[in-house]
């Protein structure tokens, strides 16, 4: 039995609240987002970040830059890439670049790995729509208000968009994206109700101005405000009122994430739901407390080493999942009894303003899926998110008084139609009444 607890607690993350996808932060004081906001340029060869490689193998990289690239269409880049990468060799030596967890981490800082990883995947197989993550914080502190978002680039005319036309493109998204925030009060910013109205209005008008006939731009974002109950992962009681929890490890440290982001590799969205949970079940079991440490950077959201939004989301949602899901397995196969992962959070109080009588909700939901082994991994990502973000969203559009007028049965009626919504052929997601927990209070109905 201590066997299998021991692995439990290796590959079972703490709930919290989602954040998918971070480590950016921007705040009206003092901006702290890391974005690459210059267009890529050609550099003359240096100090490059994996010394892995040797000099000549950089020298066939770099030769990729090709004289003008930035101004050359994308249909021209990418048949001049494909000759010159036309070899067995040259492929071989690009995926071994792209795999590169160095200089994955260093792709907003270093000239040459943003080339490789924002310019090249344009001469590649799936070069039409691009995706990206990034997020919006409000401060450093752990509570901060914040805007996490994904966003794809589609290119529609290749003959005319340029390299750098759509380079523009994406950091102009990312820059929109880190303004919304950046004027609210913190009485706005705890405002749920109408700061969700302003980020899809913003969102709105930021793809109306950036969109033209050669790319389209789509976005997705979830809202988080600053005060987020914690969660007991196990029973779903709030913990709230009872003693502040404490770390009892300490924070991941970046051996710790090198070895993690291992799993992150170029194509790991497309890897089988199995074969990804299978190799993250062996990097917990090979060390217990590594995987402690970062389980709790990401309960108290607590992290000393800085992340990429990607990274974050590949922390919070991707790993998450699967640690659940293998946690879930194990105990299946320990109790004969077929145990599904699930996902719960509380979602921000709804509480009137301007009386001494107020009138409050509160909100905790859970969910649980199945999935096929069919499923790959950004599937499983996407369906989850898109269900998490739904849930938000019909919570954050109702004001308090229409909260007031809904029962229990309503609200599991309404989660029970977005689940439906978000059932595919290969992912069920189910909700668990007995973990839905909705509770009014107005003390307005006593006043005298």
């Amino acid at each position: 039995m201590k066997k299998y607890l021991t692995i439990i607690l290796a590959t079972l993350l703490t709930l919290s609240v989602f954040t998918g996808c971070a480590g950016r932060s921007s705040s009206p004081e003092q901006s702290n987002v890391s974005t690459t906001n210059s267009p890529i340029a050609t550099s003359e060869p240096g100090e490059m970040p994996d010394n892995s490689f040797s000099k000549e193998e950089y020298q066939k990289l770099l030769a990729l830059q090709l004289d003008g690239y930035e101004d050359m269409t994308i249909s021209d880049y990418r048949s001049h890439i494909a000759k010159l990468t036309d070899t067995t060799e040259y492929r071989d030596l690009l995926e071994r670049f792209w795999k590169s967890q160095i200089l994955y981490g260093a792709k907003d800082t270093d000239t040459t790995a943003s080339f490789l990883f924002y310019v090249l995947p344009l001469a590649g197989d799936e070069w039409k729509t691009q995706n990206f993550s990034e997020e919006v914080r409000t401060s450093n502190s752990a509570d901060s208000a914040r805007l996490e978002y994904s966003f794809s680039l589609t290119i529609l005319d290749a003959d005319t968009l340029t390299i750098r036309e759509y380079n523009t493109a994406r950091l102009n998204v990312i820059k929109g994206m880190q303004d919304i925030l950046g004027d609210k009060t913190a009485p706005e910013l705890q405002n749920t109700n109408s700061i969700l109205v302003d980020i899809q209005s913003d969102t709105d008008n930021l793809i109306e101005q950036l969109k033209t006939e050669e790319i389209e731009i789509s976005i997705e974002y979830a809202y988080f405000p600053a005060s987020v109950q914690g969660i007991d992962k196990e029973n779903g009681q709030s913990q709230g009122n009872s003693e502040q929890e404490t770390r009892v490890y300490s924070n991941g440290t970046e051996e710790d994430y090198r070895s993690l982001f291992t799993l992150k590799t170029p194509d790991y969205q497309n890897t089988s739901i199995k074969d990804f949970n299978t190799s993250l079940l062996a990097w917990a079991n090979e060390n217990r407390e590594r995987m402690e440490r970062i389980d709790e950077d990401t309960k108290f959201n607590d992290f000393s080493v800085t992340l990429t939004a990607e990274e974050l989301s590949f922390v919070r949602l991707t790993v998450f999942l699967s640690g659940m899901e293998n946690g879930k397995a194990i105990q299946s196969s320990y109790t004969e009894t077929e145990l599904n992962p699930y996902y719960g959070e509380y979602l921000p109080e709804k509480i009137t303003s301007g009386s001494l009588d107020v009138a409050r909700c509160n909100l905790y939901y859970q969910f649980s899926y199945r999935i096929s082994e069919t499923v790959t991994v950004g599937e499983r990502d996407r369906q989850i998110e898109n269900m998490i973000n739904a849930v938000q969203t019909f919570w954050g559009d109702m004001d308090v008084e229409s909260a007031l007028k809904m029962s229990e049965s309503d609200i599991v009626k309404k989660l029970e139609d977005i689940a439906a919504t978000y059932t595919t052929d290969h992912i069920t997601i189910t909700i668990n009444k007995e973990q839905i927990h909705f509770e009014r209070m107005d003390e307005r109905a006593y006043r005298n």
